[in-house]
């Protein structure tokens, strides 16, 4: 495999992961894991990233899953063109002479 391949293959984990986190930071209407980095789950404007910061995730979200599924169909598309299998037969425009039975077998004299 090429060295591309496993940069662009450890990148996608890394975006994995950053999405992964961002959809985690984000406050549900109940508080979630938001409320651990400052949210406290109630409806004050007060927090550690301000008032907006629902939109802010919101385009984060939305900016990360974009890059995920862009670099997962990269990769698919990379990993096709690297694993394509070699091709077999003559090339195009070369005769091949076809196979038959009537050749006597070699070795042995009648």
């Amino acid at each position: 495999m090429s060295t591309w391949f496993w940069i662009a293959t450890i990148l996608f984990a890394c975006v994995a992961l950053v999405l992964v986190l961002i959809i985690l930071v984000q406050r549900p209407q109940g508080g979630g894991l938001a409320g651990a980095f400052g949210g406290a789950g109630g409806s004050s404007t007060e927090t550690v990233f301000g008032g907006r910061v629902g939109d802010a995730l919101t385009y984060a979200t939305v900016a990360a899953f974009v890059v995920y599924i862009g670099m997962a169909i990269g990769l698919s598309l990379l990993d096709d063109a690297v694993n394509a299998p070699a091709a077999t037969g003559p090339p195009p425009g070369q005769v091949v002479p076809a196979a038959t039975d009537d050749a006597p077998p070699t070795g042995s004299e009648p």
